[in-house]
């Protein structure tokens, strides 16, 4: 296992163990994603690597790969922050080095992941040598995106670097010509940050992220000005097609102020003050949800602060925010019934109940208002879906669908945005299935067109699974065994979905994926080779960003307890963003039996029934295992 990614993995992990290490082993861990906050950004710029103090060559070469942060930003604030980077990257260069590396002012940022082989000194000298294979995950923009490389003509995939040591410390004499950075200094030296933009073609819009990386190099002050540019700059180009950029009426004056208290004043040019104050309200909402710890904002005009114009209300802008509580509860299947893990004393929900529907089944979802409800059940050797009434009360509570039966259909899901939907896959194609109006109604079903790379416009295949961010722009795929993202489009009333994006990761097969937060994802399959991330282990459960960096094993403080799993099926419930502390919540199917991630282990789901006495008429108790587990949706 290279050094670089043993390093990579040590950090995510002791960064997420730190939220968790004070709980118990029966409660749900808490820690910091890796598309979250792993280290909150200081309110003053942090010092980059440097090569003081290091003695041996395969050190100096994982803080050379960190070195390089900062070298993409261009923006006008920052003019020379790329000439700056290079000049940091030289002082771990012996001087012969230094007048040779020549990258140029225009050269690319290349994010790699760097697998170390073979260290070699060379006898009676001072010099050693170290073989390191680089593979491209991508470029980082001026707009802190990371996107597909456009690799230079030099660049070398495979690389020996050589160095020298001189008076107890060791300097690079031969380094590549191309700015590299290693994906654990992605990780290590660059805030997740996503920034936020208006979702388009709906009536009540909400805010949609937009996963970003901000340099830890930059001061507070400075950072702010970056945000702004980024949104000016516009959303990136797969998010696009479901999201609107802002107007081209809103200017920015001078640079924005961060005030003492924490608060940050944008001044913008004297056309904003022809817009609407809602539209005003949604400028400020969207840019305070798109500043790190999300501080008050207000509009100023041409230095004349408004404070009518304050962000305040900005929670109900986003869809991942949830009033109250988070809503835990535990569904699962036993013996062919979906039903709470733990009845509650008024029993579980009428949509669960006993009952002609609640049998044969294999999956279901509900959602959070127990008021809509979808069941997959075995009937005839093949799997159908049916879906709750327009009156969760009435008789018949559910009605079929026209989605054909199938050896094997997904859980199903319930979406609110950007319409009110079930979806279903089955192992094929995605569906939509539009719930009942009112009694009598059918349920209609329709394939979820989407853009196929290579393909064009064309019917999506090979969907297993899928999962739908809280936004409902967003959706987590898995597509002939791996993970997939893409937009959401509604187009006259109909889903359609963009054009997928890879989330690249270690495991063996992907078969499973939920939303851990607005920006990381759950994904469980079969087991990854032995050696990836973990020395001598394996494991089948990650969480990672949804660009696939910050790969991180669950459960936190026991990652190879899933090392024996064929993960299935998995629910997620996604974290509220104004949350500083963040928390896994996951429950999965593996080898027939439903568990759910703790801190220390993953644990079988128990049943409890504190709902009304059974009769002695009644069914017999549930014997079987149970199954599919999941959240409300």
């Amino acid at each position: 296992m290279s050094t670089v990614r043993r390093l990579v993995a040590g950090l995510a992990v002791t960064a997420l163990l730190l939220g968790g290490c004070s709980l118990p082993d029966s409660t749900d861990p808490k820690y910091v994603g890796p598309a979250a906050t792993l280290n909150p950004a200081q309110d003053r710029a942090q010092d980059p690597p440097s090569p003081q103090g290091v003695n041996n060559l395969s050190d100096l070469v994982v803080r050379y790969l960190m070195t390089s942060v900062g070298g993409n930003v261009t923006s006008p604030d920052q003019p020379d922050a790329v000439s700056e980077t290079q000049a940091r990257m030289k002082t771990f260069m012996t001087e012969a080095a230094r007048d040779r590396w020549s990258p140029g002012p225009q050269a690319p940022l290349i994010v790699v992941q760097a697998k170390f082989n073979n260290l070699e000194g060379v006898p009676g000298t001072n010099r050693s040598s170290l073989a390191v294979e680089f593979t491209p995950i991508g470029q980082l923009n001026r707009d802190g995106q990371l996107v597909s490389a456009q690799l230079p003509d030099n660049f070398e995939p495979n690389f020996v670097f050589e160095g020298e040591e001189s008076g107890g410390e060791m300097r690079l004499s031969k380094v590549p010509d191309t700015m590299l950075l290693s994906v654990g200094g992605l990780n290590e030296w660059y805030q997740p940050q996503p920034v936020y933009f208006w979702e388009s073609g709906v009536d009540a819009p909400k805010l949609v992220p937009d996963l970003r990386y901000m340099p830890r190099v930059l001061p507070a002050s400075k950072r702010v000005s970056e945000v702004m540019l980024w949104l000016v700059d516009g959303p990136s180009t797969w998010l696009a097609p479901v999201v609107e950029k802002l107007p081209s009426d809103v200017e920015t004056k001078d640079k924005p102020t961060l005030q003492p208290d924490g608060s940050v004043v944008v001044n913008l040019s004297s056309k904003a003050r022809a817009k609407s104050p809602e539209d005003l309200r949604k400028l400020s909402s969207q840019i305070r949800w798109s500043l790190e710890r999300h501080p008050p904002v207000t509009l100023s005009y041409e230095n004349a602060k408004d404070t009518t114009n304050a962000s305040d209300g900005y929670e109900s802008d986003n869809a991942a925010v949830v009033p109250g509580e988070p809503d835990q509860e535990k569904f699962v299947v036993v013996d062919g019934v979906v039903r709470p893990s733990d009845i509650p004393v008024g029993g579980p929900p009428q949509l669960f109940l006993p009952g002609p529907f609640n049998t044969g089944v294999v999956s279901a979802t509900i959602n959070r208002e127990h008021t809509r409800a979808a069941l997959v059940r075995r009937l005839n050797g093949k799997q159908q879906l049916v879906v709750s009434g327009a009156d969760s009360s009435a008789e018949p509570k559910y009605v079929d669908s026209t989605v054909p039966p199938s050896a094997a259909l997904s859980r199903p899901a319930w979406i609110n945005r950007p319409a009110q939907r079930f979806l279903v896959a089955d192992g094929s194609r995605l569906w939509t299935v539009t719930p009942p109006a009112k009694a009598g109604e059918a349920a209609k079903a329709d394939v979820v067109p989407g853009i196929v790379s290579g393909a064009g416009d064309a019917t999506l295949t090979a969907v297993s699974a899928f999962s739908v961010a809280p936004d409902g722009r967003r959706i987590a795929l898995i597509v002939n065994g791996k993970a997939m993202i893409a937009p959401v489009r509604i187009e006259n009333g109909r889903l359609r979905l963009g054009e997928q994006r890879p989330v690249p990761n270690t495991l063996g097969d992907n078969q499973a994926i939920g939303w851990l937060s607005e920006t990381t994802l759950a994904i469980g399959g079969k087991p990854s080779p032995e050696g990836n991330l973990l020395p001598n282990a394996s494991y089948s459960l990650i969480s990672t960003s949804i660009d696939g960096t910050g790969e991180t094993p669950l459960p936190l403080r026991r990652p190879s307890d899933t090392s024996t799993y064929i993960i299935s099926q998995l629910s997620a419930r996604t974290n509220d963003p104004t949350e500083s502390l963040q928390q896994v919540l996951v429950l999965f199917e593996a080898n027939q039996q439903a568990r759910a991630v703790f801190a220390d282990n993953t644990s079988e789901i128990k049943l409890s029934n504190a709902g009304p006495a059974v009769s002695p008429s009644a069914s017999p108790p549930p014997t079987g295992k149970p199954t599919s587990p999941f959240y409300a949706d």
